[in-house]
């Protein structure tokens, strides 16, 4: 069942969309709300300045216009970060997937798959353990073990036989990719697959990460450098046009 209170602030907002500079009783008689029902709502929406009053005459204000922005800021650095995505996947010819933190799980965003062998078991909307994913520990960077655990008060699951046990060994981990910007996973989530990634930082805060994934029967210190390199190469890049276009973004989604 609809909560009635709260359609009545959507139709108002919908309303003043679509026709400007309505007086009350305007507003009143469109959408059939009693004058004293309405009016302590128009006066809480102009305090919170989703819309204000000129000469009796209600019209949307700037908090609209700096919600609409978030979004499309959102969306834009999202696209950003696909485009590179798609350079990752041509160059290493491996599956690039993105994703962001959710609690101690990776929430799987974007993904461009290769005409390879490789079956993955996350698609987009799907969500992981962070410490089973190279995704998710390297959006765990920066975390310190006491905010370790509180996101993870029981214990790991073991997902293969290669799953972390514990945070202990999920924080050593982290220091060793605070040292070589990287993040690695090899069967942690299945036996046969193995995945680096790298955070897309943003005014010190990890607001994302990137990945490759491939059989690790390809996987050797050659194999290894050359796709570091490209991650590397391109978390760099998003990062610089983040600082420049969106220096206020403080999160994807």
């Amino acid at each position: 069942m609809k909560h009635q209170p709260t359609l009545r602030v959507l139709k108002i907002l919908e309303l003043l969309a679509c026709e400007k500079n309505l007086t009350l009783s305007q507003i009143a008689k469109n959408l059939d709300i009693p004058i004293g029902t309405l009016s302590p709502i128009l006066k809480t929406l102009q305090e919170t300045r989703y819309i204000f009053c000129k000469n009796k005459f209600y019209c949307l204000d700037n908090k609209i216009l700096e919600l609409s922005l978030s979004i499309k800021n959102e969306n834009s650095v999202i696209e950003l970060i696909k485009k590179h995505m798609k350079i990752i996947r041509d160059l290493s010819g491996q599956t690039c997937q993105m994703g962001i933190l959710k609690g101690g799980e990776v929430l799987y965003l974007e993904k461009f798959d290769t005409n390879n062998e490789i079956q993955l078991k996350s698609f987009v909307g799907t969500t992981y353990p962070a410490y089973a994913t190279s995704l998710g520990k390297a959006l765990l960077e920066k975390k310190s073990k006491k905010e370790l655990q509180t996101i993870y008060s029981k214990k790991f699951t073991k997902i293969t036989p290669n799953t972390l046990n514990d945070i202990d060994q999920l924080y050593t981990q982290l220091q060793i990719i605070k040292k070589e910007k990287i993040a690695l996973e090899s069967g942690e989530m299945n036996p046969q697959i193995e995945c680096m990634a790298v955070g897309i930082e943003h005014k010190g805060k990890i607001i994302a990460a990137i990945s490759i994934s491939y059989l690790i029967f390809y996987s050797n210190e050659a194999f290894r450098e050359k796709n570091k390199k490209i991650l590397l190469e391109e978390k760099n890049k998003i990062e610089k046009t983040l600082l420049s276009n969106f220096p206020n973004i403080e999160k994807i989604y």
